[in-house]
């Protein structure tokens, strides 16, 4: 990470320590300090709450605005949390962090088979989340870090590589990025223990898999939890440089687009091969232990 992140982080900090006092209340434009470089859009809805890195709106029938203003601090808190992980790595010259504020807006919850619950329109720096004023804070917290997570790689790759970017390594490092927010009551990572489960019961998806062929939230949720365990395979197993030349070496947003034989020496197919072959080694090493803490 860079000095201009690591001080911009710092900064972000000291908000997130000192935001709960303001968190029941709109910051006034201009009062404390807003992270410099790209602006934030102006959205259609209310501005709800302003932080250091983020506007956050609403529309009728989403998430009420004190719980809005309450999310003030942990999403500061969440945009530090997601830089590290960015920054886990990653060439030491690099710059890791937000290029400039962003926008968020809270809209009513989608319904459907294939509803969402997030969108990162990241060339635009916006966010839309869709909740109802029902909605559990921790969960939208994680949601909403995923999707910053997304505006990160952006700011990172860039805008040409992140707009092509193969929906397996875009997705699939954002859930792996995020995974601190989706912890299970042992500690460990949800998608990793659903995707040992799923391994044995035999029943995980091809990584080619399109959302575009089945929308469904449920398959959604699935496949992003195999891509982010791939995605952790290849960091762990090949390293961060080779990961990030596949991600800028993609010709679009299929699944499979990225150029894995040119930078790895093998096909996606031979690469899946080796992940579930590691799955298993994974697998077994999980067992052994569970088995130990059982005795």
């Amino acid at each position: 990470m860079g000095l201009r992140a690591a001080v911009l982080l710092a900064i972000a900090l000291v908000w997130a320590l000192a935001a709960p006092a303001a968190a029941g209340r709109l910051a006034e434009p201009g009062e404390g300090p807003l992270l410099p470089g790209a602006p934030a859009p102006t959205l259609r809805g209310t501005l709800a709450m302003r932080t250091y890195s983020v506007d956050m709106y609403r529309l009728p029938g989403a998430l009420d605005a004190p719980a809005i203003q309450a999310l003030g601090p942990l999403v500061e808190q969440a945009i530090i949390s997601d830089t590290l992980e960015l920054a886990r790595g990653a060439p030491a010259h690099s710059a890791v962090g937000l290029a400039g504020r962003a926008a968020i807006r809270f809209e009513p919850p989608q319904r459907g088979a294939c509803a969402i619950r997030g969108l990162t329109l990241s060339n635009e720096r916006t966010i839309r989340l869709f909740y109802g004023p029902e909605a559990d804070q921790q969960r939208v917290l994680g949601i909403l870090a995923h999707e910053l997570f997304h505006q990160l790689q952006r700011d990172y790759y860039g805008e040409r590589a992140h707009r092509r970017a193969d929906v397996i390594l875009l997705e699939g490092m954002a859930t792996w990025g995020t995974r601190g927010f989706f912890r299970d009551a042992s500690g460990e990572a949800v998608y990793q223990r659903r995707v040992r489960e799923a391994l044995g019961r035999g029943e995980l998806l091809p990584l080619t898999t399109s959302l575009e062929r089945d929308c469904r939230t449920t398959t959604r949720t699935v496949i992003y939890d195999q891509w982010a365990s791939f995605v952790e395979f290849l960091l762990t197993v090949h390293g961060r440089e080779r990961f990030d030349a596949l991600y800028r070496d993609s010709t679009g947003r299929a699944a499979g687009s990225a150029n894995y034989r040119g930078v790895y020496g093998k096909s996606l197919e031979q690469l899946e091969a080796d992940w579930r072959a590691w799955l298993r080694v994974q697998s077994l090493g999980a067992e052994r232990s569970a088995g130990g803490l059982r005795r």
